[in-house]
């Protein structure tokens, strides 16, 4: 399979010896102060080094000419600092004196030293040797650093990149399926982080924006006269926006937040009653979920689920208390064991009042009712207070304290649907219950402090910080303890069971027994059905697919998707490639084919899916209804477009088959009216209806 670095920059092994030449330039006008900012050779670098991995390019030759371009670059950088600051001027973007003061101020901290840590600052790199002229610095310390660090950059880059050249073939054909998960997990915690860091930056202009609205609001003539006309009204408006007091605006705010959630809520629960398509998505991801179900990642998310587990919450809330009493927050305990205790009451109501069953395929067996989630509800109630507690009390910095906080209720709330143990909205209507019982529990707490509860001492402060950290370790240990004895009884899997059809095939279809309609995930409609295949058994069914000439596509994972999406990213060969899930009577397809074009790429291919009905005809051969279509090139980056004439597909695909020889009978069945349709992309198609029905032999 060729590489897909090779796929990656071919413009650039094209040069052959020049691209030693190109490299290093790109290194001489990065440690240049006046091109530094248009120059991002860090990038070049390491990948020239992944490229000396595969081959194109010699480690050592490439270290000499990368690290000659660095040392000329900061030598000239160098020298014009020697002539003068002049360059560096309020206003200017990059040559601003902003970043002059920056980087005089990384010179001062880390002197000669920073010639080598500042090569891999980007741009900051460049200046750093200019202010080492502009600060009289001595030319021989100078040159002699400047040689260790073009030499440390250029090695330590294109060693990295080395690194990740030998190790992308190793990751692509062993990474499994569990390792390819948590790694798109790590990202979305590590968003979550970063969105959470920059909504606290913004939270400062936000407030300073509404400050200025209200201000002007407030001085506005119209306004004034509108509030001395309805003085009552305007009494109101003002205790409810004021500071003064806990039920002037943090109230209003809570309240605000409050009402946010319930309509939320309320619109969760009408979703469930009327049946919307989020209700009727429930069944296909839990399906498809089992379907990619990995044994690795079982174990990590049980030991996840275990913390909304009611035993270790206790722990969790007991251990809390305990220190919230010894620090004088009584009303923190009254608020925590309010919200802990109205939460259950009322996720306990609402699994009686809608009575809906659990997942068939839960790993673990769990008795209660499935709607809403009771551990993606206790997550926010109990976590999101504790959170709240934390940063309110100044335990911890409130962007480590909240980016933790919603880690961990993400993670509690994503164990639940992994496991199926709960459908997907039971764990939005769980989240939304807590998220309703926490505000409630954070006005409580602060009206009970603003009413004074909570003023006591009842130890010294030496004795109180003592017993804090023992308590705080005896709980950790419990939690361990309890997580370890988290043991739920495995779920034994149902198994479909094989029938027999009441009527016939056409009737399977018409009457139907049979959905004539592929779905996505929502049940929306996609292609018809249009290839239905009868066989003995499954392997014969396989065997017959395989010798009209293509290939079993490798089952949709998170390792296969992943390998898939890189090989249509960067055009590299994979021939068993797996199919995008699809539906049919709310089932992911069991198998997936596939059928290369001579150009050997992923962007272009014949693929058909196929699902078992885990039904037999009158005379014992089993059925397989299927799709085919083929897709043209790539459409957003993720996903493909298709051909609109499925039927030329479907035709394809029945040619292969007959040419294989092992075709019994075959018959054409009007499944649908002639019609045009999209699939779930928005890719149009068009059809006649009809579906190829043949029937298969075993060839011997």
């Amino acid at each position: 399979m060729q590489s897909a670095v090779d796929q990656f920059l071919p413009s650039l092994q094209s040069l052959g010896l020049w691209g030693y030449w190109v490299i290093g330039a790109f290194a001489f006008l990065e440690a240049l102060v006046l091109t530094s900012v248009f120059a991002p050779a860090t990038v070049f670098v390491v990948f020239a080094g992944l490229l000396t991995a595969q081959g194109v390019y010699d480690f050592g030759d490439m270290v000499w000419f990368v690290a000659i371009g660095a040392i000329l670059g900061a030598e000239s950088s160098f020298r014009l600092g020697t002539k003068g600051g002049h360059i560096f001027r309020q206003g200017r973007r990059f040559f601003s004196d902003a970043n002059l003061q920056r980087a005089r101020r990384f010179f001062n901290k880390y002197g000669s030293a920073s010639l080598v840590i500042g090569r891999f600052f980007g741009p900051l790199g460049a200046v750093v040797p200019f202010v080492a002229g502009l600060s009289d610095m001595r030319r021989r310390s100078f040159h002699l650093w400047n040689i260790v660090g073009g030499f440390a950059y250029s090695a330590g880059l294109l060693s990295l990149g080395y690194f990740f050249g030998t190790a992308l073939d190793l990751m692509t054909a062993t990474i499994t399926r569990a390792g390819l998960f948590l790694g798109g997990l790590t990202g979305a915690l590590a968003l979550i982080w970063f969105l959470v860091a920059r909504l606290r930056r913004t939270l400062p202009f936000v407030r300073s924006i509404l400050q200025s609205v209200f201000t002007a609001i407030g001085e506005n003539p119209d306004f004034q006269s509108l509030a001395k006309r309805h003085p009552r009204i305007s009494r109101f408006l003002a205790a409810r926006f004021s500071k003064a007091a806990f039920l002037g605006l943090p109230t209003t705010i809570l309240g605000a937040a409050f009402a946010y959630f319930l309509v939320l809520f309320i619109g969760s629960n009408l979703d469930f009653i009327l049946n919307a398509p989020i209700i009727q998505a429930d069944t296909r991801i839990a399906k498809l979920l089992y379907a990619l179900r990995d044994p690795a990642l079982v174990n990590v998310f049980t030991v996840i689920t275990a913390f909304g587990f009611w035993k270790v919450v206790i722990v969790i809330a007991t251990g809390a208390s305990v220190m919230m009493w010894l620090g004088k927050h009584p009303h923190y305990i009254i608020a925590l064991w309010a919200v802990l205790i109205g939460n259950q009451v009322t996720v306990t109501a609402m699994k009686n009042i809608f009575a809906r069953p659990r997942p068939e395929l839960a790993v673990f067996t769990e008795h209660s009712l499935s709607f809403p989630s009771g551990h993606s509800a206790v997550s926010v109630a109990c976590f999101g207070l504790l959170t709240y507690i934390i940063i309110r009390e100044r335990y911890l910095p409130a962007l480590l304290a909240g980016a933790i906080g919603l880690t961990m209720i993400g993670l509690i709330g994503l164990s639940r649907i992994y496991l199926v143990e709960h459908y997907f909205s039971d764990v939005v209507n769980g989240y939304l219950v807590g998220a309703l019982w926490a505000l409630l529990g954070i006005w409580l707490a602060e009206l009970l402090q603003e009413k004074g509860i909570g003023i006591w001492q009842p130890l010294a402060r030496r004795w109180r910080n003592f017993w804090v950290l023992i308590v705080a370790a005896a709980t950790v240990g419990a939690i361990v303890v309890a997580v370890d004895h988290y043991d739920p009884v495995k779920n034994t899997a149902i198994a479909r069971v094989e029938n027999q059809p009441e009527t016939t095939l056409e009737d399977a279809f018409t009457q139907h027994r049979f959905p004539v309609f592929t779905e996505t995930i929502t049940g929306a409609h996609q292609e018809p059905v249009s290839l239905i295949i009868l066989a003995a058994d499954r392997e014969t069914f396989v065997a017959g697919i395989k010798k009209a000439g293509w290939q079993l596509a490798d089952a949709p994972g998170f390792a296969t998707m992943g390998r898939a999406a890189f090989a249509a990213w960067f055009n590299v060969e994979y021939a068993t490639a797996p199919v995008t899930p699809a539906f049919w009577n709310a089932q992911p397809h069991d198998y997936g084919f596939q059928k290369e074009t001579p150009d050997k790429s992923l962007r272009r291919r014949h693929h058909a899916r196929f699902w078992d009905t885990h039904s037999r005809t009158a005379d014992g051969l089993m059925i397989f209804v299927g799709t085919a279509s083929f897709d043209i090139s790539l459409k957003w980056g993720v996903t493909h477009h298709i051909d609109p004439n499925i039927d030329a597909e479907r035709d394809f695909l029945a040619d292969d088959i007959r040419a294989s020889g092992l075709v019994q009978s075959e018959r054409a069945l009007q499944i649908v009216q002639p019609s045009l349709g999209q699939n779930l992309s928005g890719d149009p198609f068009f059809t006649d209806g009809d579906a190829v029905v043949l029937e298969l032999g075993t060839g011997s």
